[in-house]
């Protein structure tokens, strides 16, 4: 057997240091180059047990993780616990950065057809007592069709009600859009509000626009409370100024104490591989100088990295369930019109004119394949339980370019790194 086969994972820290990775165990350790050969031995021989260093000895072959923490894709369409709903695909920003705009088509969903297909989510085939999740995001800005999700919403509270259960409910906003009775709305059901918000006045006029009415709507949010969340995008321009980011929370934004910073991917944005990589290093340096500032402040700061260091998993993402604007069903958010140039790739069924959901269940399986196996790298990498073969959408806006692809890759890497050194280490 090899190591990976052992579920051991091995980053080099110099010419002879190397960093020991068991994830299942949450164990990690340093190794000299002659430990490390010694181990790939008892490995090749399947004689772990002859392996001198007692301390990794108890944790070989285990499995610690809570099964809270452990994903395990169910390659089905009734594994898929979490509805995405892209209500519309008309947008009142125009963000520089913005993964769906040429994809706008203008189109906006009927309620007839996306009731069917809360309905369908909520089936019976789907396993009783499982804990379903619904989000809310663009395409567009869903709060430019509140009536008609305010309709759709209410169905689907009154479905899991039936079922004897809370549905958790999440919505994605450019933060353009506040009234009184949708923040009433809110808060009477626990609808967590993530608002895409740059946080620094001149990052969000320059790469969003509208900072004022924004504040003022998170605020008017918050004050009536409403559980608010930023999400922010993190650009070559603010990539350096996370700290900044979490003091202009505290002064402009002060109810709001929680932020998902996320790295940026895109095939045409940056203008080299060298200035590629350079960015992902900058992003998981600064981010985890942020974390120290923001538990000083109070703030929950995360990522979608430290989201799946967190957790182990065969898959970045386990699949959803996503209604789009024109009545399509696909596997991401990312991917909701179909001017899509991904859209082929993403999409696995459809809403019928009468209502029925049509599943492509060899197409669902494709996409779900997408796994942590993907190819040899994958195997061998630190982040093998973590990245768990990277972003499916992700990996599909990169393409081919094999720099792009490398840099990618190692960001993933570099942040398990930082992550192990940080929390696991012994």
């Amino acid at each position: 057997m090899t190591l990976s086969e052992s579920n051991i994972y091995v980053r080099e820290q110099s010419a002879d240091c190397y960093l020991v990775y068991l994830p299942l165990a949450r164990y990690a350790t340093v190794m000299t180059k002659k430990q490390l050969l010694r181990l790939e031995e008892c490995c090749e021989k399947n004689e772990l047990e002859s392996f001198p260093d007692a301390e990794l000895r108890k944790f070989m072959g285990k499995n610690l993780i809570p099964p809270q923490k452990m994903f395990l894709t169910d390659h089905g369409i009734d594994g898929i616990t979490n509805m995405m709903i892209l209500p519309n695909n008309i947008c009142n920003f125009k963000c520089s950065y913005c993964y769906s705009a040429q994809g706008r088509s203008g189109k906006t969903i009927d309620v007839y057809s996306l009731k069917s297909a809360i309905k369908f989510f909520f089936n019976k085939r789907q396993t009783q007592g499982k804990r379903l999740t619904i989000s809310v995001l663009g395409g567009g800005e869903p709060l430019l069709s509140w009536s008609l999700l305010k309709d759709a919403l209410d169905y689907a509270y009154s479905l899991a009600e039936e079922r004897g259960q809370f549905l958790p409910i999440s919505i994605v906003t450019n933060g353009s859009v506040f009234s009184d009775d949708i923040a009433m709305y809110m808060r009477e059901h626990r609808v967590s509000l993530s608002v895409s918000f740059d946080i620094l006045p001149e990052i969000q006029n320059s790469q969003r626009g509208h900072y004022e009415t924004v504040k003022s709507n998170i605020n008017q949010f918050a004050e009536a409370g409403v559980d608010v969340a930023f999400n922010t995008v993190i650009t070559l321009e603010n990539v350096d100024r996370m700290n900044d980011m979490l003091n202009a929370m505290v002064k402009n934004t002060p109810k709001v104490k929680k932020v998902s910073f996320k790295s940026l991917i895109s095939s045409s944005y940056f203008s080299s591989s060298v200035e590629r990589m350079n960015y992902y290093h900058r992003f998981v340096d600064n981010f985890f100088g942020a974390l120290n500032l923001a538990k000083d402040y109070g703030i929950w700061l995360t990522s979608p990295y430290l989201n799946n260091a967190m957790c182990v998993s065969d898959r970045f993402c386990p699949g959803k369930f996503v209604v789009t604007s024109d009545g399509d069903i696909s596997i991401c958010h990312c991917v909701g019109s179909r001017k899509d140039r991904l859209y082929d790739k993403f999409i696995y069924g459809r809403i019928s004119e009468k209502g029925k959901v049509e599943i492509d269940n060899k197409k669902l399986e494709l996409v779900l394949s997408h796994d942590h196996n993907r190819n040899e790298r994958c195997r061998s990498c630190i982040a093998h339980w973590h990245c768990a073969g990277g972003c499916y959408a992700d990996n599909s806006t990169i393409g081919d370019d094999q720099d792009a692809q490398n840099a990618y890759c190692e960001s993933m890497r570099y942040f398990m790194e930082r992550f192990i050194k940080k929390f696991i280490l012994q």
